[in-house]
Protein backbone atom coordinates (compact mmCIF):
# COMPACT_ATOMS: atom_id res chain seq x y z
CA UNK A 1 0.00 0.00 0.00
CA UNK A 2 1.59 3.32 -1.07
CA UNK A 3 1.76 6.45 1.07
CA UNK A 4 -0.98 8.23 -0.91
CA UNK A 5 -3.47 5.44 -0.32
CA UNK A 6 -2.54 5.31 3.37
CA UNK A 7 -3.13 9.06 3.67
CA UNK A 8 -6.55 8.81 1.99
CA UNK A 9 -7.49 5.90 4.26
CA UNK A 10 -6.46 7.87 7.35
CA UNK A 11 -8.52 10.89 6.29
CA UNK A 12 -11.53 8.67 5.60
CA UNK A 13 -11.14 6.96 8.95
CA UNK A 14 -10.91 10.33 10.73
CA UNK A 15 -14.04 11.61 9.00
CA UNK A 16 -15.89 8.42 9.90
CA UNK A 17 -14.90 8.68 13.54
CA UNK A 18 -15.77 12.39 13.61
CA UNK A 19 -19.16 11.79 12.00
CA UNK A 20 -19.84 8.95 14.44
CA UNK A 21 -18.99 11.16 17.40
CA UNK A 22 -21.23 13.95 16.08
CA UNK A 23 -24.08 11.48 15.54
CA UNK A 24 -23.62 10.08 19.02
CA UNK A 25 -23.77 13.56 20.54
CA UNK A 26 -26.99 14.50 18.72
CA UNK A 27 -30.05 14.49 20.96
CA UNK A 28 -33.10 13.20 19.13
CA UNK A 29 -36.52 14.69 19.93
CA UNK A 30 -39.58 12.72 18.85
CA UNK A 31 -42.88 14.59 18.44
CA UNK A 32 -45.78 12.13 18.56
CA UNK A 33 -48.83 13.37 16.66
CA UNK A 34 -51.85 11.52 15.24
CA UNK A 35 -53.04 9.66 12.16
CA UNK A 36 -51.67 10.81 8.80
CA UNK A 37 -55.15 11.86 7.63
CA UNK A 38 -55.68 14.24 10.55
CA UNK A 39 -54.14 17.57 11.53
CA UNK A 40 -51.63 16.63 14.22
CA UNK A 41 -49.26 14.74 11.90
CA UNK A 42 -48.69 17.45 9.27
CA UNK A 43 -48.39 20.09 12.01
CA UNK A 44 -45.80 18.00 13.86
CA UNK A 45 -43.86 17.55 10.62
CA UNK A 46 -43.90 21.28 9.86
CA UNK A 47 -42.71 22.16 13.38
CA UNK A 48 -39.95 19.52 13.27
CA UNK A 49 -38.70 20.92 9.95
CA UNK A 50 -38.55 24.48 11.31
CA UNK A 51 -36.83 23.41 14.53
CA UNK A 52 -34.25 21.41 12.59
CA UNK A 53 -33.52 24.28 10.22
CA UNK A 54 -32.97 26.78 13.02
CA UNK A 55 -31.73 24.72 15.96
CA UNK A 56 -29.98 21.57 14.73
CA UNK A 57 -26.60 23.29 15.16
CA UNK A 58 -27.31 23.20 18.91
CA UNK A 59 -27.13 19.40 18.84
CA UNK A 60 -30.83 18.49 18.58
CA UNK A 61 -32.76 16.79 15.81
CA UNK A 62 -36.56 16.67 15.74
CA UNK A 63 -38.79 14.15 13.98
CA UNK A 64 -42.57 13.77 13.83
CA UNK A 65 -44.10 10.33 14.34
CA UNK A 66 -47.65 9.31 13.47
CA UNK A 67 -49.69 7.66 16.23
CA UNK A 68 -53.17 6.80 17.41
CA UNK A 69 -53.61 10.31 18.82
CA UNK A 70 -53.78 11.94 22.23
CA UNK A 71 -54.14 8.91 24.51
CA UNK A 72 -51.33 6.98 22.86
CA UNK A 73 -49.20 10.13 22.83
CA UNK A 74 -49.62 10.64 26.57
CA UNK A 75 -48.79 6.98 27.23
CA UNK A 76 -45.65 7.29 25.11
CA UNK A 77 -44.64 10.39 27.05
CA UNK A 78 -45.08 8.45 30.29
CA UNK A 79 -42.95 5.57 29.03
CA UNK A 80 -40.22 7.91 27.82
CA UNK A 81 -40.75 6.94 24.18
CA UNK A 82 -41.31 10.56 23.11
CA UNK A 83 -40.05 13.92 24.30
CA UNK A 84 -42.85 15.98 22.75
CA UNK A 85 -46.48 15.52 21.78
CA UNK A 86 -49.52 17.25 20.40
CA UNK A 87 -52.52 16.37 22.57
CA UNK A 88 -55.95 17.52 23.61
CA UNK A 89 -55.86 19.75 26.68
CA UNK A 90 -58.72 17.98 28.46
CA UNK A 91 -57.02 14.57 28.44
CA UNK A 92 -53.67 16.16 29.26
CA UNK A 93 -55.23 17.71 32.36
CA UNK A 94 -56.90 14.44 33.35
CA UNK A 95 -53.59 12.59 32.93
CA UNK A 96 -51.56 15.07 34.98
CA UNK A 97 -54.09 15.19 37.82
CA UNK A 98 -54.93 11.47 37.74
CA UNK A 99 -58.66 12.06 37.28
CA UNK A 100 -61.50 10.75 35.08
CA UNK A 101 -60.02 8.01 32.86
CA UNK A 102 -56.58 8.47 34.47
CA UNK A 103 -57.66 7.87 38.06
CA UNK A 104 -54.76 6.12 39.76
CA UNK A 105 -52.64 6.49 36.59
CA UNK A 106 -51.09 9.96 36.86
CA UNK A 107 -48.65 11.10 34.17
CA UNK A 108 -46.72 13.74 36.07
CA UNK A 109 -43.95 14.54 33.60
CA UNK A 110 -46.27 16.46 31.23
CA UNK A 111 -45.60 20.16 30.67
CA UNK A 112 -47.40 22.55 28.33
CA UNK A 113 -45.47 24.56 25.74
CA UNK A 114 -48.49 26.44 24.36
CA UNK A 115 -52.08 26.06 23.29
CA UNK A 116 -52.72 25.47 19.60
CA UNK A 117 -56.03 25.45 17.71
CA UNK A 118 -59.33 24.04 18.96
CA UNK A 119 -59.74 20.37 18.08
CA UNK A 120 -63.11 20.58 16.38
CA UNK A 121 -65.70 17.80 16.52
CA UNK A 122 -66.63 17.08 12.90
CA UNK A 123 -69.15 14.25 12.86
CA UNK A 124 -69.47 13.54 9.15
CA UNK A 125 -72.43 11.43 8.00
CA UNK A 126 -73.28 9.87 4.68
CA UNK A 127 -76.17 11.53 2.87
CA UNK A 128 -77.67 8.10 2.20
CA UNK A 129 -77.49 7.01 5.86
CA UNK A 130 -80.65 8.82 6.93
CA UNK A 131 -78.78 10.35 9.90
CA UNK A 132 -80.18 13.80 10.69
CA UNK A 133 -79.80 13.97 14.47
CA UNK A 134 -77.44 12.58 17.10
CA UNK A 135 -80.06 10.01 18.11
CA UNK A 136 -80.10 8.69 14.54
CA UNK A 137 -76.60 7.28 15.08
CA UNK A 138 -78.15 4.37 16.99
CA UNK A 139 -77.49 1.09 15.19
CA UNK A 140 -75.26 2.72 12.59
CA UNK A 141 -71.67 1.93 11.58
CA UNK A 142 -69.66 4.76 13.12
CA UNK A 143 -65.89 5.30 13.10
CA UNK A 144 -65.18 6.64 16.59
CA UNK A 145 -61.42 7.21 16.16
CA UNK A 146 -58.42 4.91 16.58
CA UNK A 147 -58.44 2.77 19.72
CA UNK A 148 -57.05 4.63 22.75
CA UNK A 149 -57.22 7.99 20.98
CA UNK A 150 -58.59 11.29 22.22
CA UNK A 151 -61.23 11.06 19.49
CA UNK A 152 -62.45 7.73 20.86
CA UNK A 153 -62.77 9.25 24.33
CA UNK A 154 -64.63 12.29 23.00
CA UNK A 155 -66.94 10.14 20.90
CA UNK A 156 -68.04 8.31 24.06
CA UNK A 157 -68.68 11.59 25.89
CA UNK A 158 -70.63 13.13 23.01
CA UNK A 159 -72.80 10.12 22.22
CA UNK A 160 -73.77 9.75 25.89
CA UNK A 161 -74.41 13.46 26.48
CA UNK A 162 -76.30 14.19 23.26
CA UNK A 163 -78.22 10.98 22.61
CA UNK A 164 -77.87 8.74 25.67
CA UNK A 165 -75.94 6.23 23.53
CA UNK A 166 -72.98 4.01 24.36
CA UNK A 167 -70.71 2.14 21.96
CA UNK A 168 -72.96 -0.87 22.53
CA UNK A 169 -75.74 1.06 20.75
CA UNK A 170 -73.71 1.59 17.57
CA UNK A 171 -71.41 -0.51 15.38
CA UNK A 172 -68.15 1.12 16.44
CA UNK A 173 -65.15 1.05 14.10
CA UNK A 174 -61.71 2.00 15.44
CA UNK A 175 -59.88 3.41 12.44
CA UNK A 176 -57.93 6.54 11.49
CA UNK A 177 -59.44 9.43 9.57
CA UNK A 178 -58.16 8.50 6.10
CA UNK A 179 -59.42 4.92 6.43
CA UNK A 180 -62.76 6.15 7.80
CA UNK A 181 -63.24 8.61 4.93
CA UNK A 182 -62.51 5.92 2.35
CA UNK A 183 -64.87 3.46 4.06
CA UNK A 184 -67.66 6.05 4.21
CA UNK A 185 -67.15 6.89 0.54
CA UNK A 186 -67.38 3.18 -0.32
CA UNK A 187 -70.60 2.73 1.65
CA UNK A 188 -68.95 0.69 4.42
CA UNK A 189 -69.57 3.34 7.10
CA UNK A 190 -72.48 5.61 7.96
CA UNK A 191 -70.57 8.23 9.95
CA UNK A 192 -67.23 9.13 11.48
CA UNK A 193 -65.89 11.56 14.04
CA UNK A 194 -62.92 13.59 12.86
CA UNK A 195 -61.87 15.60 15.88
CA UNK A 196 -58.99 17.78 14.76
CA UNK A 197 -58.05 21.27 13.66
CA UNK A 198 -60.01 22.63 10.71
CA UNK A 199 -59.58 21.83 7.87
CA UNK A 200 -59.07 18.07 8.05
CA UNK A 201 -57.75 16.50 4.84
CA UNK A 202 -59.94 13.40 5.16
CA UNK A 203 -63.09 15.52 5.61
CA UNK A 204 -62.16 17.74 2.65
CA UNK A 205 -61.83 14.62 0.47
CA UNK A 206 -65.33 13.52 1.43
CA UNK A 207 -66.89 16.92 0.77
CA UNK A 208 -65.17 17.00 -2.62
CA UNK A 209 -66.33 13.46 -3.50
CA UNK A 210 -69.34 12.35 -5.49
CA UNK A 211 -71.29 11.01 -2.52
CA UNK A 212 -73.34 13.52 -0.54
CA UNK A 213 -72.11 14.05 3.01
CA UNK A 214 -73.33 16.20 5.88
CA UNK A 215 -72.06 17.19 9.31
CA UNK A 216 -74.01 16.91 12.57
CA UNK A 217 -74.27 20.33 14.19
CA UNK A 218 -74.57 21.41 17.82
CA UNK A 219 -77.60 23.47 18.77
CA UNK A 220 -77.35 25.79 21.78
CA UNK A 221 -79.19 23.09 23.75
CA UNK A 222 -76.75 20.42 22.55
CA UNK A 223 -73.77 22.51 23.61
CA UNK A 224 -75.30 23.12 27.05
CA UNK A 225 -75.79 19.36 27.52
CA UNK A 226 -72.18 18.64 26.61
CA UNK A 227 -70.80 21.39 28.84
CA UNK A 228 -72.63 19.92 31.85
CA UNK A 229 -70.43 16.83 31.71
CA UNK A 230 -67.44 18.29 29.84
CA UNK A 231 -67.03 22.00 30.61
CA UNK A 232 -63.86 22.24 28.50
CA UNK A 233 -65.97 22.16 25.31
CA UNK A 234 -66.78 25.43 23.53
CA UNK A 235 -68.84 26.38 20.49
CA UNK A 236 -66.91 26.61 17.21
CA UNK A 237 -68.03 27.96 13.84
CA UNK A 238 -66.75 26.36 10.64
CA UNK A 239 -67.31 29.13 8.06
CA UNK A 240 -68.99 28.34 4.75
CA UNK A 241 -66.45 27.46 2.09
CA UNK A 242 -64.01 25.86 4.50
CA UNK A 243 -64.66 22.55 2.73
CA UNK A 244 -65.54 21.95 -0.94
CA UNK A 245 -69.26 22.46 -1.66
CA UNK A 246 -69.87 23.55 1.97
CA UNK A 247 -72.44 26.27 1.35
CA UNK A 248 -73.36 27.24 4.92
CA UNK A 249 -71.67 27.89 8.25
CA UNK A 250 -71.53 24.84 10.51
CA UNK A 251 -72.02 25.25 14.26
CA UNK A 252 -70.05 22.57 16.07
CA UNK A 253 -67.91 22.27 19.24
CA UNK A 254 -64.26 21.86 20.08
CA UNK A 255 -61.50 21.44 22.67
CA UNK A 256 -58.13 23.20 22.69
CA UNK A 257 -55.21 21.10 21.54
CA UNK A 258 -51.74 21.82 22.88
CA UNK A 259 -48.03 21.29 22.33
CA UNK A 260 -46.44 19.35 25.20
CA UNK A 261 -42.95 18.41 26.32
CA UNK A 262 -41.56 16.23 29.06
CA UNK A 263 -40.40 18.02 32.19
CA UNK A 264 -36.77 16.95 31.54
CA UNK A 265 -36.50 18.83 28.24
CA UNK A 266 -34.04 21.70 28.94
CA UNK A 267 -35.52 25.15 29.55
CA UNK A 268 -33.43 26.73 26.79
CA UNK A 269 -34.69 24.21 24.21
CA UNK A 270 -38.35 24.98 24.97
CA UNK A 271 -37.56 28.72 24.99
CA UNK A 272 -35.82 28.44 21.60
CA UNK A 273 -38.70 26.42 20.10
CA UNK A 274 -41.21 29.08 21.10
CA UNK A 275 -38.95 31.78 19.71
CA UNK A 276 -38.91 29.94 16.37
CA UNK A 277 -42.71 29.43 16.40
CA UNK A 278 -43.36 33.13 17.04
CA UNK A 279 -40.69 34.33 14.62
CA UNK A 280 -42.00 32.05 11.87
CA UNK A 281 -45.74 32.27 12.58
CA UNK A 282 -46.43 33.92 9.21
CA UNK A 283 -44.69 31.05 7.42
CA UNK A 284 -46.50 28.50 9.59
CA UNK A 285 -49.89 29.98 8.66
CA UNK A 286 -49.01 29.69 4.98
CA UNK A 287 -47.91 26.09 5.39
CA UNK A 288 -51.08 24.83 7.11
CA UNK A 289 -54.44 26.50 7.72
CA UNK A 290 -54.63 25.10 11.28
CA UNK A 291 -51.97 27.62 12.35
CA UNK A 292 -54.42 30.41 11.41
CA UNK A 293 -56.66 29.10 14.20
CA UNK A 294 -53.90 29.43 16.84
CA UNK A 295 -54.46 32.40 19.15
CA UNK A 296 -50.88 33.66 19.30
CA UNK A 297 -51.97 36.60 21.49
CA UNK A 298 -53.50 34.27 24.10
CA UNK A 299 -51.46 31.07 23.78
CA UNK A 300 -52.18 29.78 27.28
CA UNK A 301 -55.96 30.18 27.24
CA UNK A 302 -57.78 26.85 27.40
CA UNK A 303 -54.86 24.94 28.93
CA UNK A 304 -56.17 22.65 31.62
CA UNK A 305 -54.79 20.69 34.55
CA UNK A 306 -51.03 20.59 33.89
CA UNK A 307 -48.40 23.37 34.29
CA UNK A 308 -46.36 25.20 31.69
CA UNK A 309 -42.74 24.20 31.18
CA UNK A 310 -40.31 26.70 32.80
CA UNK A 311 -38.90 27.51 29.34
CA UNK A 312 -42.40 28.50 28.23
CA UNK A 313 -42.94 30.59 31.38
CA UNK A 314 -39.74 32.49 30.60
CA UNK A 315 -40.71 33.12 26.98
CA UNK A 316 -44.29 34.20 27.64
CA UNK A 317 -43.24 36.41 30.58
CA UNK A 318 -40.75 38.17 28.31
CA UNK A 319 -43.45 38.96 25.74
CA UNK A 320 -45.66 40.45 28.46
CA UNK A 321 -48.11 37.69 29.35
CA UNK A 322 -49.29 37.17 32.91
CA UNK A 323 -49.05 33.49 33.86
CA UNK A 324 -51.94 32.24 36.02
CA UNK A 325 -50.82 30.57 39.25
CA UNK A 326 -52.35 27.24 38.25
CA UNK A 327 -50.08 27.08 35.18
CA UNK A 328 -46.83 27.78 37.02
CA UNK A 329 -44.48 24.76 37.33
Amino acid sequence: MNKKRIAILCVALFLLVFAGAAFASTKFVTIVTGSTGGTYYPIGTILANHFNTALMEKGYKWSAQSSGGTVENLDMMQRGEAEMAIAMANLTGFAYTGTVRYEGKKIENLRYVMGLWPDVTQFVVSGSSGIKTWADLKGKKVAVGPAASGTEFSSKVLLQALAGLTFDDIKAEYVGYSEAAQALQNGQLDAFNAEAGVPVGAVAELYAGRQEVNMLEFSAEDLAKVKEVAPFYAGVLIPAGTYPKQEKDLRVAGIKSALLVGRDVPDEVVYDMLKIIYTKKGDLMNEHAAFKKVDFDNPIDGLFGAPLHPGAVKFFSEIGLTIPAELLP
